[in-house]
């Protein structure tokens, strides 16, 4: 039972309605599995008082994490490492220093999954901030990424994005022959049965975390990544930054099955 004295170090998550967030869950864990004297919180911030509270929040924390819809928003209030700023978003703060770990999980999880030698086309749903971790993950694996999104002009606005930043996708109306399938939209639906194809399908929602999605995929033999492999690896490396340790994935991710966090 985690006792808060004067040593205890606050970190927490910043973001806007997000009373479903199992991040306290994941992290509290974690601190007392590892005898961190830590505590981690919820800071649930309207955007009307984001910059007046953010940088308070800065002052007083030992790191903190940052969800929806901050992580474009944190950017000016840190110093990002190359793979933060590439992708023009921060999760994770450490020491006026903004990361982003949903990357750094995702090029773990993908290459935990499949060859990435042999992963050729990809194609990402959505055009939103998890994309593009995504995206750029793809990228680095050396894929040729198609992204299908149901507001074109949007989906053209992240093109022009990643062009600027020195990379190429494409955008489609149909998804092309592809090795790897992606989900980043609320709805796994979106994907049709058709797209659901390759050597990898991930689906970043994780309530269920058997989505209509990852059931599809399954039912061909395809490899998959839930949504909650994503949160449970880029959370435990947000640990490495603030700790320089971290716990198994699969003890975290069995201990939100024992407590039915998750399902």
């Amino acid at each position: 039972m985690l006792e808060i004295n004067y040593y205890t170090k606050l970190l927490g998550v910043v973001g806007e309605s997000i009373p479903y967030t199992l991040s306290p869950s994941i992290h509290n864990y974690v601190f007392q599995k590892l005898e961190i004297n830590a505590v981690y919180l919820v800071f649930d911030i309207k955007k009307e008082k984001f910059h007046a509270t953010f940088p308070g929040l800065l002052n007083i924390s030992y790191g903190l994490n940052i969800t929806i819809p901050y992580k474009e928003e944190a950017l000016r209030y840190v110093r990002p490492e190359k793979e933060a700023e590439m992708i023009g978003a921060v999760n994770t703060i450490f020491e006026g220093k903004g990361y982003n770990t949903d990357y750094i999980a995702l090029n773990t999880l993908i290459r935990e999954k499949v060859d990435v030698n042999e992963i050729k086309v990809c194609t990402v749903f959505g055009a939103g901030g998890a994309a593009r971790a995504v995206i750029y993950s793809l990228l680095n694996a050396g894929c040729e990424v198609f992204v299908i999104n149901r507001s074109t002009e949007r989906a053209e606005r992240l093109r022009e994005e990643v062009s600027q930043k020195g990379f190429s996708i494409k955008i489609a109306g149909e998804c092309p022959k592809s090795d790897v399938v992606v989900n980043t939209t609320p709805d796994p639906n979106f994907v049709s049965d058709e797209c659901v194809q390759g050597k990898l399908v991930i689906d970043f929602v994780y309530k269920p975390v058997k989505t209509s999605l990852i059931i599809r995929a399954e039912k061909r033999g395809i490899n998959t990544i839930n949504g909650i492999e994503i949160l449970v690896e880029q959370a435990l490396e947000a640990d490495k930054i603030w700790f320089g340790k971290r716990l198994d994935r699969s003890e975290v991710m069995g201990y939100l099955y024992a407590r039915q966090l998750v399902r």
